[in-house]
């Protein structure tokens, strides 16, 4: 099924560009550095990692490591979601939204608090131990947890990357994107010491499966908590790369 998936996902690219080039437009928005050669390797390299963290070895390895299941959440929630929203050329992205009539749902979806609470939330509720564990036992779940670590991704940096180029702003004020984004850390932070600092297995199915890497089940969820660290630290670094690209206080109006 994931396989089928991600085989439609590009299928529907390539039809897009298909109908942009069989209607003469694909030419004139290229000419204008509306639709560049980054953009499909960006989405060629997005379904490269979904494949990556749901059909490859680490997804079977995040059935018996805490450490790689947080990797796995990592590449669905933080790395897929950006290449995603990198490769969607506007011109594209847009006649795509006025087809589907989705642009008021975006629009909501998409809202920096709305975006915000729903990715942080989803973070934070899939840890309580009894949804973790729900997720692991139970294939649906667990695959509806993927799923909303993905879409939660991808509103939480729509406004961040606006593939629609002025349609979703995320507010007309030059540092937004960067205190939006520095503001995502905290949650990973506190997550991932709650993991780290520890000595209460808080997801006892790790008990349950034979021990990889000589790892105990503490070691591997404080390992885990590590790795949650991570996830904070890339919030921070992409505010400030955010903030150096996109920072010009002379440009402020008072």
């Amino acid at each position: 099924m994931i396989l089928l998936g991600l085989a439609l996902a590009v299928g529907g690219y390539a039809y897009a560009f298909y109908y942009f080039q069989n209607h003469g437009w694909l030419v004139r928005v290229s000419r204008r550095g509306l639709i560049r050669k980054s953009h499909p390797l960006s989405f060629a390299a997005a379904i490269a990692v979904l494949y990556l963290a749901l059909s490859s070895p680490i997804d079977s390895l995040a059935e018996q490591l805490f450490l790689m299941h947080m990797v796995q959440h990592i590449l669905l929630m933080f790395v897929a979601p950006l290449l995603i929203l990198f490769g969607l050329p506007s011109p594209i992205l847009r006649w795509l939204i006025q087809e589907t009539g989705l642009r008021g749902i975006l629009a909501r979806l998409t809202h920096p608090l709305n975006a915000y609470t729903l990715f942080n939330a989803n973070l934070l509720l899939w840890h309580i131990p009894s949804f973790y564990q729900a997720a692991l036992y139970n294939s649906f779940v667990h695959n509806l947890q993927h799923a909303l670590f993905f879409y939660s991704g991808l509103f939480f940096y729509w406004r961040v990357v606006d593939p629609t180029h002025g349609w979703y702003p995320l507010w007309e004020w030059p540092p937004a994107k960067w205190i939006y984004l520095l503001v995502a850390a905290p949650p990973s932070y506190v997550l991932g010491s709650i993991l780290w600092a520890t000595d209460v297995v808080f997801y006892p199915y790790y008990m349950q499966v034979p021990r990889l890497w000589n790892l105990s089940v503490l070691e591997d969820q404080s390992f885990g908590g590590m790795i949650m660290w991570v996830q904070g630290w890339m919030f921070v670094m992409a505010s400030v790369i955010v903030f150096y690209l996109r920072y010009e206080p002379e440009s402020e109006r008072f």
